[in-house]
């Protein structure tokens, strides 16, 4: 029995040895994925964007700013007029938080029992608003205790305000991003084994020898799973109103068209990834692989994509839910308008339609090999 079983397992060391396909399961897989999340799962938040508004232009306010700019943690991006340019700044992203020196500050830090200084957040991520007020918080009495032109310590008081999620609720930026992460997985899994599952029941033979034309065949299964994915947003959405009451501040229109883009883009993955395997089973480990686990990590739904090394902010360029966090978060909590979003919706329509040709491509090689 024994020898059997030896000769068995011999046999098995073989075919695996044989198979690259396994082998990259075993080792390059596990590899690759300690070295792109190793990376990418950073909770230290650093270079975060700011802008620093100082009405003083005093040297105490020039040394605030000079302390600020020398940290890791934050860069400073930009030098706004007024605070009425600092909302604009915050919806386009471009800025995540802003520092304002009141005219004054120079003379309170010599004749005032305390100075002030005000932080304006972008608080639709909650841990990321607390982290920047704790951040620049540990600056500012930096700054108090190495200050060598003042012979006592002045504190400096800092006031706080958040914008888009005031209450910092964590569902409010929890959410919306669950709908990026579960509409990618309803998307991705169901079109990946679609053609797959006619490559095992033999039905694929029928469908690439009849009149039917590759992209007739990629466009009618697109169809249903469009029409289900939209449904399955809308009923994520509506719940999540109900039960956890996340503010709709935009124009659901915008969003609903938007979601579009992203389902497109989502089924054109879906559908390569079904294209290339020839199995169920191996088309629904691909699709976990290509496409869940990046828009969990790589897409900002957890983690900040600014603090990511380079290379890693590099290969989230190909993460959809990159894109669509940003529309959905920024409709649903800042009233975000198609201007500001038009990018992330390019980059969709691109990356779909890129996916979606692979796949027919994939089928035209079928129907003539």
């Amino acid at each position: 029995m024994f020898k059997r079983i030896r000769a068995i397992i011999t046999k098995e060391f073989y075919h695996i040895l044989r198979d690259p396909r396994s082998l990259a399961i075993v080792f390059a897989m596990p590899v690759m994925m300690v070295l792109i999340y190793g990376h990418a799962l950073n909770m230290d938040i650093t270079h975060i964007a700011i802008g620093v508004i100082d009405y003083d232009h005093s040297n105490e306010s020039q040394a605030v700013i000079r302390n600020f700019s020398g940290s890791r943690y934050f860069d400073i991006v930009r030098f706004p007029r007024n605070r009425d340019d600092l909302e604009p700044l915050m919806r386009r992203g471009e800025i995540k938080a802003a520092i304002i020196i009141p005219d004054g500050f120079g003379d309170e830090r010599e004749t005032q029992p305390v100075s002030h200084i005000q932080v304006i957040v972008d608080g639709s991520d909650p841990t990321f608003g607390n982290a920047t007020v704790n951040y620049v918080n540990a600056l500012l009495n930096t700054y108090s205790l190495k200050n060598p032109i003042i012979a006592k310590l002045v504190p400096i008081d800092l006031s706080e305000r958040f914008l888009y999620n005031p209450d910092l609720k964590g569902a409010n930026f929890i959410i919306p991003g669950l709908v990026a992460v579960i509409l990618m997985m309803v998307c991705a899994l169901l079109t990946s084994i679609t053609i797959s599952r006619e490559k095992e029941t033999g039905t694929m033979a029928i469908l690439l020898v009849s009149p039917v034309k590759p992209y007739e065949i990629v466009v009618g299964k697109v169809i249903p799973y469009v029409i289900l994915s939209l449904l399955d947003a809308i009923f994520i959405l509506v719940f999540a109103k109900l039960v956890f009451k996340i503010p709709i501040r935009g124009d659901l229109e915008l969003l609903l068209g938007l979601s579009i883009l992203y389902i497109y883009c989502a089924l054109g993955i879906g559908l390569f990834i079904s294209s290339m395997a020839p199995t169920q089973q191996i088309a629904m480990m691909a699709a976990l692989i290509a496409t869940i686990l990046p828009s969990i990590i790589l897409s900002g739904f957890l983690f900040p994509i600014f603090s990511m090394p380079a290379p890693i902010r590099a290969l989230t360029a190909i993460v959809p839910a990159k894109y669509y966090m940003k529309i959905i978060r920024g409709i649903l909590l800042k009233s975000s308008e198609f201007s500001t979003l038009k990018t992330e919706a390019l980059f969709l329509v691109l990356l779909g339609t890129f996916f979606l040709l692979l796949a027919i491509a994939r089928f035209r090689t079928r129907t003539h090999s």
